[in-house]
């Protein structure tokens, strides 16, 4: 096990089954130091999951190895797409009232249209990704999910009642939901881990330029046009974003054929063939996949909580229109989007740090270092926001800790969603799309609550009860960052048995 060539790099993955998983992926990732230097094809032995053989790597097939220019189009495809979802949400915030005006309804329903399309948003990934991981497609999941999607969009244009909205917001949030899980997936596909996190910031891009711009076009055309333009204006956009998949994105999942993945739940991956819409329910065992999430899901209950409460909080306090409501919002769409870029760039550069400091044995884990830092200003940016509202200070103020949390929250949430990609290889569609569950979940549950949990305790206080939650997150994360390592390889010599 001491040579230093080629050769043992592949049998100390394929054949060696006398030692541990542990030590083999290790020796590889310290052997392929020498590598990298001659042969940059070779480059990916240095991510944090080493278990790709070489026949894998030389294959001119390998989406990794596809030209950049083809795979930064990729990225670019599935980014725009990705602005589907939370458009579709954010869009509705300033025209909540309204909606309950028009529809004769309720706030807590009204805000039901925001709530159910959350929910669903996390449920229905769990079978696209389950679909997408059995039977190795990615291009006709997001086809099949666009077509459901403008489909429900139409329909909600012509409701008339909000229960009919309601149901096909349900409609819709299953149509756009597809590309929160696979997308991640196709970044698996096409991009080796060491590039993943800068990858994962530019395809947040997408889902955070729906986040600024659906607030700011959605407050204007409820004001000059009423709150159907919405719907058809959505209808159109995203047919245009179906044909450009249909012509320009290729498939991009390469089916494993040599290893079994060592997170799979089965010894064989030839075997996950059968389609099990419930199969990723089957990682929230693995203890680094259900910390993760925890934090994950009290950071999206407090952001939600917010977003539902900004329209009441701003109009109430501040007396502005829905179209300055939609222009406030824009701080926080710009930190998501300046949070995205400078995230994932610090992801990267944490873990490869990390990985030098290691004599270059890299393994996922260390990627969660990167987050700390960001952790501390969401607490502390939501603690001001909320009292800067209690306090009726000047607006600028709770914009500006708008600004500052958005941007950390999402500089955190693509340091964990790539943890999760690089820690579950060959699942990283269904470990997202259980992420999304978890959190859309959690999001959905305090959309519904969020108005009465204020009139109990406050808007200062309902943030700072939040913040105080999520230390248990934060905690959390902690555990996983030391721990994970060792309950990954435990899991690897299970199956090696």
């Amino acid at each position: 096990m001491e040579k230093q060539n080629n050769t043992n790099i592949r049998s100390s993955i394929s054949t060696n089954n006398d030692e541990s998983n542990t030590n083999d992926i290790e020796l590889t990732l310290h052997n392929s130091n020498n590598i990298e230097k001659d042969d940059k094809k070779l480059a990916d032995q240095l991510s944090v999951n080493s278990e790709i053989p070489k026949e894998t790597i030389e294959d001119p097939n390998d989406p990794k190895y596809w030209p950049r220019k083809k795979k930064n189009f990729i990225l670019f495809i599935i980014s725009l797409a990705g602005m589907v979802a939370p458009l579709s949400s954010t869009i509705f915030y300033p025209s909540i009232t309204n909606i309950e005006n028009d529809l004769k309804t309720s706030r807590v329903l009204a805000n039901g249209i925001i709530g159910v399309n959350i929910f669903f948003m996390g449920v229905a990934p769990l079978g696209w990704a389950a679909y997408s991981d059995a039977f190795y497609t990615r291009r006709n999941v997001y086809l099949a999910s666009f077509i459901i999607y403008i489909i429900g969009t139409v329909i909600c244009g012509l409701s008339n009642s909000i229960w009919l909205l309601l149901a096909m917001r349900l409609v819709q949030a299953c149509g756009a939901s597809a590309v929160l899980s696979i997308g991640a997936g196709t970044i698996g596909d096409i991009f080796h881990s060491f590039e993943r996190g800068q990858a994962y910031g530019i395809f947040y891009l997408g889902p955070l330029v729906g986040s600024v711009i659906g607030p700011l076009i959605g407050g204007y055309i409820t004001d000059y046009l009423g709150w159907r333009w919405i719907l058809w204006i959505l209808a159109v956009t995203e047919g245009l974003i179906l044909i450009l998949i249909f012509f320009a994105l290729p498939e991009t999942f390469a089916p494993p054929t040599n290893l079994p993945n060592p997170n799979n739940t089965t010894l064989n991956s030839r075997h996950r063939k059968r389609f099990d819409p419930t199969s990723p329910l089957r990682l929230l065992k693995y203890p680094n996949m259900l910390l993760v999430i925890v934090y994950i899901s009290i950071t999206y209950a407090i952001i939600y909580i917010q977003n539902t409460l900004a329209e009441l909080s701003f109009t109430d306090i501040y007396h502005v229109s829905a179209s300055t409501v939609g222009l406030i919002f824009l701080a926080q769409g710009t930190g998501y989007m300046i949070g995205s870029v400078i995230g994932g760039k610090w992801s990267d550069y944490v873990l490869m740090k990390a990985k030098k400091r290691n004599n270059g044995v890299g393994y996922p884990e260390m990627r969660l270092h990167s987050v700390w830092i960001g952790c501390f200003f969401i607490s502390v940016s939501y603690i001001c926001y909320g009292w800067f509202l209690e306090a009726r200070l000047h607006i600028a103020l709770p914009i500006i800790a708008m600004f500052t949390g958005a941007f950390s929250f999402v500089a955190v949430l693509n340091s964990v969603s790539t943890y999760l990609v690089d820690a579950f290889p060959g699942r990283s569609a269904s470990a997202v799309a259980i992420n999304n569950l978890t959190r859309s979940s959690a999001a959905a549950l305090f959309t519904f609550i969020s108005v009465p949990f204020e009139e109990a305790v406050g808007i200062g206080l309902i943030y700072t009860i939040m913040i105080c939650v999520s230390f248990i997150g934060v905690v959390c994360l902690f555990v996983v960052s030391y721990k994970g390592k060792y309950w990954r390889e435990k899991i690897n010599s299970r199956i090696d048995e």
